[in-house]
């Protein structure tokens, strides 16, 4: 009885062992690709909506026109429940409506940045 709980012991510990490395294997896999990720250089060619160029004059007009936008179409659709007469009821003034869109832009421009670094590091 004696031997079979040391041989017992022994497996256990043999499974520890396997399964710290197998960690640490994985953790250096992740922490590789996390840092080829984070030094990965991108271009405006790669993006696919910028003319290759151009980027400065689009970058400044997405920049300009976007939250805009976006601001206009949540206080339509958010504020004025889609109601286009209680839409112009609003005292709507230009840079909160660009701030708002501007918020919403820069969240969704995260979270897309999130996701891809998400299946970059974790793509097998």
């Amino acid at each position: 009885m004696h031997k079979s709980s040391s041989s017992a012991n022994s497996l256990l510990a043999d499974a520890r062992k396997l399964r710290v490395n197998k960690q640490q294997l994985n953790k250096k896999k992740t922490e590789n690709k996390l840092a080829e990720f984070m030094n990965a250089s991108v271009t405006d060619s790669e993006v696919g909506i910028i003319p290759e160029g151009y980027g400065g004059i689009t970058y400044l007009t997405f920049f300009i026109f976007l939250p805009e936008i976006a601001g206009i179409l949540f206080m339509f659709f958010y504020i004025s429940h889609g109601e286009l007469d209680a839409y112009n009821t609003l005292d709507i003034d230009y840079l909160l409506t660009w701030v708002i869109g501007y918020e919403i832009v820069a969240a969704i421009t995260l979270l897309l940045i999130f996701k891809k670094a998400m299946t970059f590091v974790f793509a097998k």
